[in-house]
């Protein structure tokens, strides 16, 4: 997950990592119903039914063009929202889609990008080099000059 606006080094970093990974992935995204799936079994969350957290969710979504892009045509977003220690998660089941609150800025980092990473990629992040890049990162791999 990125947190702040990256510099020049850094997408220069992203550029290398993609030329060097990306020709090794193929798309193996995993739909919201299997996330949620493998969050479910992995966490030990509660539901968490607050309708205003629920209404963030959707509406991060539907704002994104990338998020959106995710669910299918004329479909709306069905949110599954769980609460996690002191961690919110919304789970788009009908795209995919991830999204987390929290204070506690490691643990929602922690959360996200494993859920991230079980989710996988689909074609079309495929061709998104900070996409690409962050994936490879997360699954321990560098680009030919052994950085990430």
């Amino acid at each position: 997950m990125m947190k702040d606006i990256p510099e020049d080094r850094l997408k220069e970093q992203w550029a290398a990592l993609y030329a060097d990974y990306r020709k090794t992935l193929s798309a193996n995204r995993k739909s919201g119903k299997e996330l949620e799936e493998y969050f479910l079994c992995k966490y030990e969350a509660e539901e968490y039914n607050d309708e205003a957290f629920v209404t963030e969710c959707k509406r991060s979504i539907k704002f994104n063009p990338n998020f959106r892009k995710k669910l299918p045509e004329g479909k709306e977003p069905e949110i599954h929202a769980y609460k996690v220690e002191n961690v919110l998660v919304g789970i788009d089941i009908i795209g995919g889609n991830i999204h987390i609150y929290s204070e506690d800025v490691g643990k929602m980092l922690s959360v996200y990008d494993d859920l991230f990473v079980y989710r996988g990629l689909d074609a079309e992040d495929l061709e998104n080099p900070f996409t690409v890049a962050e994936y490879a990162k997360l699954t321990g791999h560098t680009d030919a000059n052994g950085k990430i």
